[in-house]
């Protein structure tokens, strides 16, 4: 085989598995948004209330938090590739058990044993991009990976609501695990990668205890508090205050997701300028943008091209937390990553309070204010947490 021909089959290999990574990523996001067109749906058919249906949602984000919080250390033992699979399997299976609960309380089961096989592999994706990548291509990489999210935002869910509204809520779920399952026999593709001390888990104290680690977990829960705070109630100013129906209200996050797909193009960015100093210009740039949507939330069309602006500024942000915290230490990687995901997990679940109560005794205006707050104060300690 020539050099040539040995590079060229490398470079095919690469792609596959970026692919690979990419779909394990849509998976988890198009599961985590899934129930939210349908959940009326799920009641009637289980016969329950929507609060009761409700809870399968929190169980689905909780149960990822703690796993990603206490159970990614143990990763090192078994290995990448073995972690994904196994956690893909566990995935598959809660997603396809959600598709087949004839009560509330198996469909809350089956999203907390899906959020089980979530909180393992998230992470573990998320790292195995370090692996694959050619030196010096990393961040790149993990833009285009991390693009996932926005293929479940613009694909995945409206697909499976389809097929939902066209058969039955239940194939849609069938169709997610269906994904699921190819993802898993995808990871068969990934290298075989060790992780250094395979013999203890790494600990809780060790990860905080990383340089710069505190602050940007700090970042990373000030980030995401502004952004769902925003996120949540943006359908509902769409339709309660410019009068506009829910069609439109899904074109805003259609926007939104394009502008994330697109950003995911310019990880390399990252890599000639390091994350590091990226994520502060921005954090900066966020902090204007929420701003600016005080005048651009008073017209639709406004509002649809700042959620373009505004998704694409968030995947820069996003690719950059994740970089950061992949380069702090090799043998804690996964570790770094599982505490990552409860921290953002957390962020969605204070977001939903704060903001909620804010939404209530204020408006839509008052939550972009606070939002900017929280990117700026994330500004001003990223300034201090990256000077070397």
């Amino acid at each position: 085989m020539t050099r040539l021909e040995s590079s060229h089959e490398a470079n095919h290999h690469f792609i596959i598995q970026t692919l690979v990574l990419l779909l394990g990523v849509s998976v988890v996001g198009s599961n985590a948004f899934l129930m939210s067109p349908v959940m009326h749906d799920i009641s009637a058919s289980l016969s329950s209330s929507v609060g009761e249906t409700a809870r399968a949602v929190a169980a689905y984000g909780g149960t990822l938090a703690l796993t990603g919080l206490f159970l990614t250390g143990y990763v090192q033992r078994f290995g990448y590739k073995t972690a994904l699979m196994l956690s893909g399997a566990v995935l598959t299976g809660g997603i396809a058990s959600t598709g087949l609960a004839w009560n509330w309380q198996m469909l809350v089961v089956s999203q907390a044993i899906a959020g089980l096989g979530a909180g393992i592999m998230l992470p573990t994706l998320y790292s195995m991009t370090a692996v694959i990548s050619p030196k010096g291509k990393e961040s790149a990489t993990l833009g285009k990976v991390i693009t996932g999210w926005s293929l479940a935002m613009v694909a995945g869910v409206p697909l499976s609501a389809f097929i939902a509204d066209l058969l039955s809520w239940r194939y849609a779920y069938f169709l997610v695990s269906g994904l699921s399952l190819a993802a898993t026999l995808g990871f068969l593709w990934l290298p075989k990668h060790e992780t250094g001390n395979r013999t203890e888990p790494t600990s809780l104290r060790s990860a905080f205890t990383l340089p710069a680690s505190l602050p940007t977990f700090l970042i990373c829960f000030l980030y995401m508090v502004s952004f769902y705070g925003v996120f949540t109630f943006l359908g509902s100013h769409v339709q309660l205050t410019l009068h506009y129906s829910t069609f439109f209200s899904g074109l805003t996050v259609l926007a939104y997701g394009v502008g994330f797909g697109v950003a995911g193009l310019t990880g390399k960015r990252l890599d000639e300028h390091t994350p590091q100093k990226l994520i502060k210009p921005t954090l900066f740039s966020l902090t204007l943008i929420y701003l600016s949507f005080v005048l651009l939330a008073t017209s639709y069309w406004l509002l649809l091209a700042g959620c373009f602006i505004w998704g694409f500024a968030n995947q820069l942000g996003l690719n950059c937390l994740v970089s950061i915290l992949t380069q702090l230490d090799q043998n804690q990687r996964v570790r770094l990553l599982g505490i990552y995901s409860a921290v953002a997990y957390s962020g969605t679940m204070v977001a939903g309070i704060t903001f909620g109560l804010m939404y209530d005794i204020g408006s839509f205006n008052t939550l972009l204010v606070a939002a900017s707050a929280l990117c700026f104060a994330s500004f001003l300690i990223s300034t201090t947490a990256y000077k070397r």
